[in-house]
């Protein structure tokens, strides 16, 4: 039963790349910005490597590919965030963070 999961875990890796590359799309990240924020976050490969995984070209190990995604998803929030309503009292949330 090992080869399943291993088939399972590159089906779900294969996956984990492109839904990550389409929210780095729709929140228009580049992909120079993406490495810089996942490479302060401690992530361990570089530029090349990311944009090679983003592009389905490499595997990555799951750890790598969950800081790339949570980079991805750090900078979709903050993007969010910058267009956020203001309310009536004049709070919002870019002048909070």
């Amino acid at each position: 039963m090992q080869g399943m999961d291993d088939v399972d875990e590159t089906s779900s890796g294969q996956e984990q790349y492109a839904l990550t590359y389409d929210a780095m799309v729709r929140a228009n990240i580049s992909p120079g910005e993406l490495w810089i924020h996942y490479f302060s976050m401690g992530g361990g490969v570089d530029e090349y490597e990311v944009n090679a995984y983003l592009h389905g070209l490499i595997d990555l190990p799951e750890h790598e590919r969950d800081c790339i995604s949570q980079a991805v998803n750090e900078l979709f929030d903050d993007l969010c965030r910058q267009r956020g309503a203001p309310y009536s009292s004049g709070y919002n949330r870019r002048s909070s963070a």
